[in-house]
């Protein structure tokens, strides 16, 4: 499919960018992070929701398209933190030892995987949201189908504006206390980094209460 193999080659491109001419080190190094994670989850993402389109039509999915995303997609993306690699060795290697390189490809792996949880919270809410307002224009669906992709949106932003928002001093379910009492403005074992983000955060848990909680009390039986 050529839609999926220019979305791979247009990912690789951007991280080879990353990689071979951008400097490395600069913010924190958020380069090689965006590279190793973020571009392959977005672009398996995409190819996600092209897939699914084609199999809820009863299309044929062709084999080339696994053969894009599961090889071309991270031996490309290897490929070039080895050239990354090469050029500053220092800055990878640093003081764990070249041990640590073995882990690259690994957190490859874990960033086409993550493009599950992106095309569920925020590809196909998108899609969905785009394709509903289509059917309500046309007056084949009405507003209430909006609800669950606007919800599961909600909770993608939730969770990404959260998660930039606190930096608790555990992890895990060990740091769900922590992020419920900064959640909640109560003292606990976190840093708040962001604060905006926090009453954004505050706004979309109030927003999807409302939205349940609404419906509910307005159908309720008046005495």
């Amino acid at each position: 499919m050529r839609p999926v193999a220019a979305i791979v080659l247009g990912a690789l491109a951007v991280s080879w960018m990353i990689l071979t001419v951008l400097d490395l080190r600069e913010n924190d190094g958020a380069g090689p992070i965006i590279a190793m994670f973020g571009i392959p989850a977005l672009a398996a993402a995409v190819i996600i929701q092209i897939v699914m389109t084609r199999l809820g039509d009863r299309k044929r999915v062709p084999k080339a398209v696994f053969w894009w995303v599961l090889a071309v997609l991270p031996l490309g993306t290897l490929a070039g933190f080895v050239v990354a690699i090469l050029r500053d060795p220092d800055y990878f290697i640093a003081d764990e030892g070249p041990w640590m390189l073995l882990w690259v490809p690994v957190f490859i792996v874990v960033g086409l995987l993550l493009g599950a949880l992106v095309w569920f919270f925020f590809v196909f809410p998108l899609v969905s949201i785009v394709t509903v307002i289509r059917l309500i224009a046309r007056g084949e669906a009405k507003p209430g189908a909006l609800i669950m992709p606007i919800v599961l949106l909600s909770l993608g932003v939730l969770s990404i504006v959260g998660g930039l928002s606190i930096d608790t001093d555990s992890s895990g379910r060990a740091s769900w206390g922590s992020i419920i009492a900064a959640f909640l403005g109560l003292p606990g074992n976190y840093e708040v980094i962001w604060e905006p983000g926090l009453w954004i955060v505050r706004g979309i848990v109030l927003a999807i209460i409302l939205l349940f909680a609404l419906p509910r009390l307005s159908s309720r039986p008046r005495h």
